[in-house]
C-alpha cells in the first residue's frame, strides 16, 4: 500500500501535468511540502496557487469521493486563510481524474463516482481558470 506522501504526490504530479496542458500557463512548480500551496502557475502574468487534495478510496456505502479541504492533520489552524488558495484540484487515484474547483467555505466536498469518472479535467480546468481570470478583472 503507498504511504500518504506518494499518495499526495502522485496527487500533486496529476494536477500539475493537466495544468501545464493549458496554453497560456506558462509555469507550473510543484511546491515543497509545509507551503500554504501544493502548486504555483503563472497565467497571463500572474501567478496563481492550487491546493492538492487527494483521494485513494471511494466511500463504499455511498458510492462517492469524499475530500477534506482542510490543512493536514497536523496543522495547528486546519483551515485555509480567506485569499491564500485560488483553486482546487481534487484527485481520485482510482480513476485517475481530477476534479478543479474554486474555493469553498465547507470543510468537505463529496463528489458521485460517476462525476469523478466522466469529468473532462482539462475542460473543467479551462473553465475555472477563465472563472479566475474574471473575478481578477
Amino acid at each position: 500500500m503507498a504511504s500518504p506522501k506518494s499518495v499526495g504526490d502522485f496527487g500533486e504530479y496529476l494536477a500539475a501535468a493537466y495544468l501545464s496542458l493549458v496554453d497560456e500557463i506558462t509555469t507550473v512548480l510543484v511546491v515543497p511540502h509545509g507551503a500554504s500551496a501544493d502548486i504555483i502557475f503563472e497565467y497571463k502574468l500572474n501567478l496563481y496557487r492550487c491546493q492538492v487534495k487527494t483521494a485513494s478510496k471511494i466511500e463504499k456505502a455511498r458510492q462517492n469521493w469524499r475530500f477534506d479541504l482542510r490543512r493536514g492533520l497536523h496543522a495547528k489552524n486546519r483551515t485555509y486563510k480567506r485569499n491564500s488558495i485560488d483553486l482546487f484540484a481534487l484527485v481520485s487515484l482510482g480513476h485517475q481524474n481530477v476534479v478543479f474547483m474554486l474555493p469553498q467555505t465547507k470543510n468537505q466536498i463529496t463528489i458521485t463516482d460517476e462525476h469523478m469518472k466522466n469529468n473532462d479535467a482539462l475542460k473543467n480546468l479551462q473553465n475555472i481558470i477563465s472563472e479566475i481570470n474574471e473575478n481578477n478583472c
